[in-house]
C-alpha cells in the first residue's frame, strides 16, 4: 500500500501534469506505479500527452523525492491521503473533473466526507451582529438534520460556523488553503484541533505548501462541490464567497443567501445573487430542507442514490460488461464493447469522472460500487 501511495503522491507533483492529465495518465496506463512504468513511446500514444508531459513523467526523480519525504510527514502524523480512485474520496466532489486527484485528510473517520447531508457555510471575513446571529441560528437548525457543516476556517463567518458546530458535538470539516503542517489563521488552531475530534481538515497541498493567495479559489471549489447545499451569509459584491457561490452555480448546488438591508455593503454580494436568481432568499433551516426534500425522520436514503447519474447507451453497455466480469483487463474490454482504443479511453475516462468505474493495476477496470 505505501508503494502504490508513493506513486499517487509523486503524480501530484509532477511538473505540467494537472488533475485531468493525472487521471487521462492513470486511465491509460492502470494505475499511478504504472505511469511512471511507461516508457517515452508508450506516453506519447495517451491523448493530450505531448513530448514535455512526457518528458515529465519520464525523469520523475525530483517528484518521488518529493513524494517520498510526503509520504515521512503523513505517516508520521497520521495523516490519511485519498485518491480519487478510492471508495473514501468525496463522491460529490468526483463528479468535477476540476477536482483534486489526491487529498489529504486529519480527524476522525474519512466517512463524514460522504455523510448524506452536507451543507457549506461562508461569508464576510468581518461580518455584523446580525450576521453572526443568523449563522448560529442556521446551525442550530441544522442540527435537527444531522447535517455536517463545512467551511473555511477563515476568520468571520466561517469560524462562526465552525464554532457553533462544535458546540452542538455536529461532525464538521474545514477546507484549508494549505499543507497540514500548520495552521491559517494561526489563530484558529484551537478550533481546527477541536474540528479534528468530530470532524476533519481537508486540503489538496502536501505539508509545506503555504496559505498562498492562489491557493484559496482552489480551496473554493473544494467547499462548493463537497457539499448539497451552500449557504452565504454576508459578503461584499466581490470576494472569496462571490466566487464560491459561482462556483456552486457551475457544479449544480442549491445556494442559499442570507438577506441583507439596502445599500449594506457587506450585505451587497447576498443581495445581488438573490435578485439575479443565483440563490434562494433563506430564513431558517426548514427552507433548505424543504428545497433537498430532506426529512427529520427520513434518514435511509443513501448518498448514492442522491448522485445517481444517467448514462449514454455507451457507458451504459460498457457499465453493464464490467458488472458482468469485475476487474476485467482492458483489452477484454475492448474485445466486448467493440470499441476502439481511443473510444474505450473515452468512455472509461468520463465514467471515472462520474465516480462510476475506477482503474487497477494491470489495466484493469472494476466498479467503485
Amino acid at each position: 500500500m505505501t508503494d502504490a501511495l508513493l506513486y499517487q503522491i509523486a503524480l501530484t507533483f509532477l511538473p505540467q501534469v494537472g488533475a485531468i492529465t493525472a487521471r487521462t495518465l492513470v486511465s491509460y496506463c492502470g494505475g499511478a506505479e504504472e505511469v511512471f512504468r511507461a516508457s517515452r513511446k508508450e506516453l506519447l500514444r495517451i491523448p493530450g500527452v505531448g513530448p514535455v508531459i512526457a518528458e515529465s513523467v519520464t525523469h520523475a526523480k525530483e517528484a518521488l523525492k518529493r513524494a517520498e519525504a510526503e509520504l515521512y510527514f503523513i505517516e508520521s502524523h497520521g495523516i490519511e491521503v485519498i485518491f480519487y480512485t478510492d471508495n473514501r474520496y468525496p463522491a460529490r466532489l468526483k463528479q468535477h473533473n476540476d477536482s483534486p486527484v489526491l487529498l489529504y485528510y486529519k480527524g476522525s473517520s474519512v466517512d463524514v466526507l460522504n455523510a448524506l447531508r452536507i451543507v457549506s457555510i461562508v461569508g464576510t471575513r468581518q461580518p455584523t451582529e446580525y450576521g453572526r446571529a443568523i449563522c448560529e441560528e442556521l446551525i442550530d437548525g441544522l442540527r435537527a438534520y444531522d447535517a455536517v457543516v463545512v467551511s473555511g476556517l477563515a476568520f468571520g463567518i466561517d469560524v462562526v460556523a465552525h464554532r457553533k458546530a462544535i458546540a452542538h458535538g455536529m461532525p464538521n470539516v474545514a477546507v484549508l488553503g494549505h499543507g497540514l503542517s500548520h495552521i491559517y489563521p494561526a489563530e484558529h488552531r484551537s478550533v481546527a484541533l477541536r474540528i479534528a475530534e468530530n470532524g476533519g481538515l481537508l486540503t489538496e497541498f502536501s505539508h509545506k505548501e503555504g496559505p498562498e493567495r492562489e491557493h484559496f479559489p482552489m480551496r473554493n471549489r473544494i467547499i462548493a462541490a463537497l457539499c448539497d447545499a451552500l449557504v452565504i451569509v454576508e459578503t461584499g459584491a466581490a470576494g472569496g464567497s462571490m466566487i464560491t457561490a459561482n462556483l456552486a452555480a457551475q457544479y449544480g448546488r442549491e445556494i442559499f443567501a442570507v438577506p441583507g438591508r439596502l445599500r449594506d455593503v457587506k450585505s451587497a454580494g447576498c443581495n445581488r445573487l438573490i435578485r439575479t436568481g443565483i440563490a434562494t432568499l433563506i430564513e431558517s433551516a426548514a427552507d433548505i430542507a424543504v428545497a433537498l426534500n430532506w426529512s427529520e425522520k427520513d434518514k435511509v436514503r443513501a448518498v448514492q442514490a442522491q448522485l445517481f447519474v444517467d448514462l449514454s447507451p455507451a457507458e451504459q453497455a460498457l457499465v453493464d460488461v464490467i458488472r458482468a466480469r469485475p476487474q476485467i483487463p482492458v483489452d477484454e474490454l475492448a474485445l466486448a464493447t467493440q470499441c476502439t482504443s481511443g473510444q474505450l479511453a473515452a468512455l472509461l475516462l468520463g465514467l471515472e469522472f462520474k465516480g462510476i468505474v475506477r482503474a487497477l493495476p494491470g489495466k484493469r477496470y472494476e466498479l467503485v460500487r
